[in-house]
């Protein structure tokens, strides 16, 4: 049988997912998932070991690994670091064979983070490292600051009045628009990243921001053990991961959630990241959420991997907050007929 460049590619690329992830079975899952043979399988297996793309290694659960480029650095945090010198001089010659909209993701994410680091950590050390295999590039930047959610914890407490535990303070980050220099800086930044990249995490005090990661602890620890070996006293450590051949644009998210003739209008809150604990059910979980949401036109509610809604947490968005704020559009995306039963039956 004879398949399409493309066709083999997926194979390929599903293929050496799998081992990436330390899959054992992944000749008969790859075999499945495509309709074919083992032996196929295992004919694109010997075929990138050739290449270089896979390595033996008779220790791992799949027998095999990626070829893997890993890099660190440290650089003192003496007032001169520029975030943009710091990615031409590390970054950028890593990224050679990446196409042109994945280097404009990787300029843009990493310059917002590694300014982070330089002007709002207070910290005296940045270490920031990189992990390239042929399907992603992961960056990762710690440094031994005050932390991210303290910043928030004190920020929200000085400026607002709200006092916010590190959890609660996580969960600001997922709305956008916050930031505790509002002279210097919008508080875009890490709301736009997060939507560019394929994973993105923060962890500082045993705390995790997280996007688009579905084993978060396990993404955040793969690089969060070596810093501690290097680094005594982290503060905040941010952990982005991209497809090599990604066909997102930095320009769509922008178009997404802040075209140019209006600015920042629109965001998104991911119900299950913002509910770690459970379902949405109570009002002081709403109105955490609703928290500053009036600043945008547009609210997205994702409901994906929510179960069920209770009727206080319903009502107090979806009643409550709408009939306080009828100019902006509450969108609701990914529901069951649960939730979705629910919102009609507070909107009665």
């Amino acid at each position: 049988m004879s398949f399409t460049e493309a066709k083999r590619d997926a194979i390929r690329r599903y293929m050496m997912d799998k081992i990436r992830d330390g899959c054992s079975d992944f000749l008969k899952r790859t075999a499945e998932n495509f309709g074919i043979s083992e032996t196929s399988v295992r004919r694109y297996v010997k075929e990138c070991a050739k290449q270089g793309i896979l390595e033996e290694d008779e220790s791992l659960p799949a027998g095999w690994k990626l070829r893997t480029v890993s890099e660190n650095w440290e650089l003192k945090n003496d007032g001169e670091l520029e975030e943009d010198s710091i990615f031409w001089e590390y970054i950028h010659p890593h990224l050679d064979g990446l196409s042109d909209n994945a280097k404009d993701i990787w300029y843009y994410a990493f310059t917002e983070i590694m300014n982070n680091a330089i002007e709002h950590s207070g910290g005296s050390r940045i270490l920031f490292a990189l992990r390239q295999d042929p399907l992603y590039t992961e960056i990762s930047i710690t440094d031994n600051g005050t932390g991210i959610f303290r910043n928030i914890q004190n920020y929200m407490r000085e400026k607002k009045g709200v006092t916010l535990d590190s959890a609660q303070a996580a969960l600001e980050l997922y709305k956008g628009k916050l930031t505790t220099n509002p002279e210097g800086h919008s508080g875009e930044g890490i709301f736009f990243v997060s939507k560019m990249l394929a994973q993105f995490a923060i962890w500082s005090e045993n705390t995790v921001y997280a996007y688009r990661c579905g084993d978060r602890h396990r993404f955040v620890q793969s690089h969060l053990i070596s810093y501690y070996t290097r680094l005594e006293g982290i503060g905040t450590m941010a952990v982005m991961k991209l497809d090599n051949d990604t066909k997102r644009t930095s320009r769509e998210v922008f178009d997404t959630y802040a075209p140019l003739e209006e600015g920042f209008v629109k965001t998104e809150i991911l119900l299950r990241e913002m509910c770690p604990l459970g379902d949405p059910v109570a009002r002081s979980q709403a109105r955490r959420i609703l928290r500053r949401l009036d600043e945008f036109k547009e609210v997205v509610f994702d409901f994906r991997g929510i179960d069920f809604m209770g009727q206080g947490f319903a009502d107090e968005v979806f009643r409550v907050f709408q009939s306080r704020h009828p100019d902006i559009t509450l969108t609701v995306v990914n529901a069951n007929a649960s939730v979705q039963g629910m919102i009609r039956h507070v909107r009665r």
